[in-house]
Protein backbone atom coordinates (compact mmCIF):
# COMPACT_ATOMS: atom_id res chain seq x y z
CA UNK A 1 0.00 0.00 0.00
CA UNK A 2 1.27 3.46 -0.82
CA UNK A 3 1.87 6.05 1.88
CA UNK A 4 -1.30 7.48 3.35
CA UNK A 5 -1.40 10.36 5.80
CA UNK A 6 -3.26 9.92 9.09
CA UNK A 7 -6.65 11.02 7.80
CA UNK A 8 -6.35 8.97 4.62
CA UNK A 9 -5.33 5.85 6.57
CA UNK A 10 -8.24 6.30 8.99
CA UNK A 11 -10.62 6.69 6.06
CA UNK A 12 -9.12 3.64 4.34
CA UNK A 13 -9.74 1.54 7.46
CA UNK A 14 -13.26 2.93 7.83
CA UNK A 15 -14.03 2.05 4.20
CA UNK A 16 -12.77 -1.50 4.83
CA UNK A 17 -15.04 -1.74 7.89
CA UNK A 18 -17.98 -0.61 5.78
CA UNK A 19 -17.28 -3.31 3.20
CA UNK A 20 -17.08 -6.00 5.88
CA UNK A 21 -20.31 -4.71 7.46
CA UNK A 22 -22.19 -4.84 4.18
CA UNK A 23 -20.76 -8.18 3.11
CA UNK A 24 -20.97 -10.10 6.37
CA UNK A 25 -22.62 -7.98 9.09
CA UNK A 26 -21.57 -6.85 12.53
CA UNK A 27 -20.41 -10.24 13.80
CA UNK A 28 -17.71 -10.33 11.10
CA UNK A 29 -16.46 -6.88 12.05
CA UNK A 30 -13.54 -7.93 14.17
CA UNK A 31 -10.45 -5.75 14.30
CA UNK A 32 -8.47 -8.58 12.71
CA UNK A 33 -10.94 -8.97 9.83
CA UNK A 34 -11.13 -5.22 9.19
CA UNK A 35 -7.34 -4.90 9.30
CA UNK A 36 -7.06 -7.76 6.80
CA UNK A 37 -9.63 -6.13 4.51
CA UNK A 38 -7.75 -2.82 4.75
CA UNK A 39 -4.36 -4.45 4.28
CA UNK A 40 -2.98 -3.01 7.51
CA UNK A 41 -1.77 -4.38 10.82
CA UNK A 42 -4.29 -4.67 13.64
CA UNK A 43 -2.25 -2.11 15.56
CA UNK A 44 -3.08 0.44 12.86
CA UNK A 45 -6.80 -0.08 13.52
CA UNK A 46 -6.26 0.45 17.25
CA UNK A 47 -4.10 3.48 16.52
CA UNK A 48 -6.84 5.20 14.49
CA UNK A 49 -9.92 4.16 16.49
CA UNK A 50 -10.38 4.08 20.26
CA UNK A 51 -12.11 0.70 20.08
CA UNK A 52 -13.61 -1.86 17.75
CA UNK A 53 -17.02 -0.67 18.94
CA UNK A 54 -16.27 2.88 17.81
CA UNK A 55 -15.18 1.61 14.40
CA UNK A 56 -18.31 -0.56 14.03
CA UNK A 57 -20.56 2.34 14.97
CA UNK A 58 -18.87 4.81 12.62
CA UNK A 59 -18.93 2.31 9.77
CA UNK A 60 -22.63 1.62 10.35
CA UNK A 61 -23.47 5.34 10.35
CA UNK A 62 -21.52 5.86 7.11
CA UNK A 63 -23.19 2.85 5.46
CA UNK A 64 -26.65 4.14 6.32
CA UNK A 65 -25.75 7.69 5.23
CA UNK A 66 -24.75 6.23 1.85
CA UNK A 67 -28.07 4.38 1.64
CA UNK A 68 -30.06 7.53 2.44
CA UNK A 69 -28.13 9.50 -0.19
CA UNK A 70 -28.80 7.09 -3.07
CA UNK A 71 -30.87 8.72 -5.81
CA UNK A 72 -32.46 6.03 -7.95
CA UNK A 73 -35.57 7.77 -9.18
CA UNK A 74 -35.78 9.75 -12.39
CA UNK A 75 -35.78 13.54 -12.16
CA UNK A 76 -39.52 13.73 -12.87
CA UNK A 77 -40.46 11.48 -9.94
CA UNK A 78 -43.34 12.83 -7.91
CA UNK A 79 -42.90 13.69 -4.25
CA UNK A 80 -45.17 10.73 -3.46
CA UNK A 81 -42.77 8.47 -5.34
CA UNK A 82 -39.73 10.00 -3.65
CA UNK A 83 -41.28 9.64 -0.20
CA UNK A 84 -42.29 6.07 -0.94
CA UNK A 85 -38.74 5.28 -2.06
CA UNK A 86 -37.23 6.90 1.05
CA UNK A 87 -39.49 4.85 3.29
CA UNK A 88 -39.64 1.48 1.61
CA UNK A 89 -37.65 0.74 -1.49
CA UNK A 90 -37.88 -2.78 -2.81
CA UNK A 91 -34.73 -2.34 -4.88
CA UNK A 92 -32.65 -5.50 -4.40
CA UNK A 93 -29.44 -3.45 -4.38
CA UNK A 94 -30.36 -2.25 -0.90
CA UNK A 95 -30.89 -5.65 0.69
CA UNK A 96 -27.41 -5.67 2.30
CA UNK A 97 -28.12 -2.29 3.87
CA UNK A 98 -31.51 -3.37 5.20
CA UNK A 99 -30.02 -6.58 6.59
CA UNK A 100 -27.37 -4.56 8.43
CA UNK A 101 -29.98 -2.13 9.78
CA UNK A 102 -32.04 -5.04 11.10
CA UNK A 103 -28.95 -6.49 12.76
CA UNK A 104 -28.18 -3.12 14.37
CA UNK A 105 -31.70 -2.95 15.76
CA UNK A 106 -31.20 -6.29 17.52
CA UNK A 107 -27.70 -5.44 18.77
CA UNK A 108 -28.82 -2.03 20.07
CA UNK A 109 -30.52 -3.73 23.02
CA UNK A 110 -27.17 -4.91 24.41
CA UNK A 111 -24.51 -2.64 22.86
CA UNK A 112 -24.59 1.05 23.79
CA UNK A 113 -22.28 2.07 20.92
CA UNK A 114 -24.50 0.38 18.34
CA UNK A 115 -27.59 1.78 20.09
CA UNK A 116 -26.21 5.30 19.75
CA UNK A 117 -25.38 4.74 16.09
CA UNK A 118 -28.80 3.18 15.46
CA UNK A 119 -30.58 6.13 17.07
CA UNK A 120 -28.51 8.55 15.00
CA UNK A 121 -29.35 6.71 11.77
CA UNK A 122 -33.05 6.72 12.67
CA UNK A 123 -32.80 10.49 13.16
CA UNK A 124 -31.01 10.82 9.82
CA UNK A 125 -33.79 8.82 8.13
CA UNK A 126 -36.37 11.01 9.86
CA UNK A 127 -34.62 14.20 8.71
CA UNK A 128 -34.54 13.02 5.09
CA UNK A 129 -38.21 12.04 5.27
CA UNK A 130 -39.14 15.45 6.70
CA UNK A 131 -37.22 17.19 3.88
CA UNK A 132 -39.19 15.27 1.26
CA UNK A 133 -42.48 16.07 3.00
CA UNK A 134 -41.61 19.78 3.10
CA UNK A 135 -40.60 19.80 -0.57
CA UNK A 136 -43.80 17.96 -1.47
CA UNK A 137 -45.80 20.59 0.41
CA UNK A 138 -43.96 23.42 -1.34
CA UNK A 139 -44.76 21.79 -4.68
CA UNK A 140 -48.43 21.53 -3.71
CA UNK A 141 -48.39 17.73 -3.81
CA UNK A 142 -48.78 17.18 -0.04
CA UNK A 143 -51.12 18.74 2.49
CA UNK A 144 -50.20 18.79 6.17
CA UNK A 145 -52.80 18.11 8.86
CA UNK A 146 -50.00 17.74 11.44
CA UNK A 147 -46.33 18.68 11.57
CA UNK A 148 -44.05 17.10 8.99
CA UNK A 149 -41.93 15.82 11.90
CA UNK A 150 -44.84 13.92 13.46
CA UNK A 151 -46.00 12.54 10.12
CA UNK A 152 -42.47 11.37 9.32
CA UNK A 153 -42.22 9.48 12.62
CA UNK A 154 -45.60 7.81 12.03
CA UNK A 155 -44.58 6.74 8.52
CA UNK A 156 -41.23 5.43 9.74
CA UNK A 157 -42.97 3.56 12.55
CA UNK A 158 -45.31 1.94 10.06
CA UNK A 159 -42.38 0.87 7.87
CA UNK A 160 -40.47 -0.55 10.85
CA UNK A 161 -43.53 -2.43 12.01
CA UNK A 162 -44.32 -3.80 8.57
CA UNK A 163 -40.68 -4.79 8.11
CA UNK A 164 -40.72 -6.61 11.44
CA UNK A 165 -43.75 -8.59 10.34
CA UNK A 166 -42.34 -9.21 6.86
CA UNK A 167 -39.15 -10.68 8.36
CA UNK A 168 -41.35 -13.39 9.88
CA UNK A 169 -42.21 -14.51 6.35
CA UNK A 170 -45.96 -14.21 6.75
CA UNK A 171 -47.62 -14.77 3.39
CA UNK A 172 -50.18 -12.05 4.04
CA UNK A 173 -47.44 -9.40 4.16
CA UNK A 174 -45.44 -9.87 1.00
CA UNK A 175 -43.76 -7.02 -0.88
CA UNK A 176 -46.97 -6.13 -2.70
CA UNK A 177 -48.89 -5.82 0.56
CA UNK A 178 -46.04 -3.79 2.10
CA UNK A 179 -46.14 -1.38 -0.85
CA UNK A 180 -49.94 -1.11 -0.68
CA UNK A 181 -49.99 -0.36 3.06
CA UNK A 182 -47.24 2.24 2.75
CA UNK A 183 -48.93 3.98 -0.21
CA UNK A 184 -52.23 4.05 1.68
CA UNK A 185 -50.64 5.60 4.77
CA UNK A 186 -48.80 8.22 2.74
CA UNK A 187 -52.10 9.17 1.09
CA UNK A 188 -53.92 9.26 4.45
CA UNK A 189 -51.21 11.42 6.03
CA UNK A 190 -50.43 13.77 3.16
CA UNK A 191 -53.22 13.60 0.62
Amino acid sequence: MSYLNREERREHILQAAMRVALDDGFTAMTVRRIASEAGVATGQVHHHFTSGAELKSLAFIRVIRALLDVDILHEQATWHQQLHMMLGSNDERFEKYIRLWREAQILAAKDDDIKGAYILTMEMWHDETVKIIHKGCQAGEFTLADSAENIAWRLISLVCGLDGIAVLGMASLDQTAFERHLAKMITLELG
